[in-house]
């Protein structure tokens, strides 16, 4: 098994494949979901030559009722086609330790946020007890809820929140915000954040 920060890819973490960023040389990569950006089902594999050579792997050896997905190709090659247009990995990794840096300020706020972490644009943040160690899924499902409320303001607008919540105790949020997202954005979920976090220990 590999950790799920190690199997991302597309950027997300700041370079094409997140795996790039540790000491590890797969023989086999599998990817999809972000090829296409969302907009179609599609998947593809990466194998060393050695392991997917035509000597190996000829031509019919495998073969799927969902084959030939022309939408999904058209979209997944857009979508590669703009990650080559564009210099992403520095971006990413500069919004991305932003992004974690207003974080931490955010945790030094409120001792309820225990450990925050990420690379790139993938991130998390756990929600506690006052210990700031102990796993408290009843305020995550508080703020949780107070989000789909949307009566957040921000920048003069009434809003709403939705989270991301997972983790073995169901009180991790997950922050994978687009490649693309502008520092004012970031700031505004920060801010958002806080006003979740500051009603969800008053309730």
């Amino acid at each position: 098994m590999v950790d799920d920060e190690i199997q991302m890819g597309f950027f997300r973490t700041g370079k094409m494949w997140a795996l790039e960023h540790f000491d590890v040389q797969p023989d086999i990569l599998v990817f999809g979901k972000a090829m296409t950006n969302g907009l179609n089902p599609l998947s593809g594999i990466w194998a060393r030559e050695d392991l997917i050579s035509p000597e190996k792997f000829g031509p019919g050896s495998t073969h799927s009722t969902f084959s030939s997905n022309t939408l999904g190709t058209a979209a997944g090659l857009e979508v590669m086609k703009i990650l080559g247009e564009q210099d992403f990995g520095p971006k990413v990794m500069a919004k991305g330790s932003y992004f974690l840096e207003r974080l931490h300020e955010l945790q030094r706020k409120h001792p309820e946020i225990g450990d925050v972490d990420g690379l790139g644009l993938a991130m998390r943040m756990e929600i506690c007890e006052k210990d700031g160690l102990t796993p408290s899924r009843a305020l995550a499902d508080r703020m949780f809820q107070i989000g789909l409320e949307g009566d957040l303001e921000a920048d003069g607008q009434i809003m709403g929140l939705v989270l991301d919540i997972g983790g073995y105790y169901k009180n991790v949020i997950t922050l994978a915000p687009s490649l693309e997202i502008s520092e004012k954005e970031i700031d505004r979920a920060v801010h958002l954040l806080d006003q979740l976090i500051t009603r969800a220990k008053t309730k």
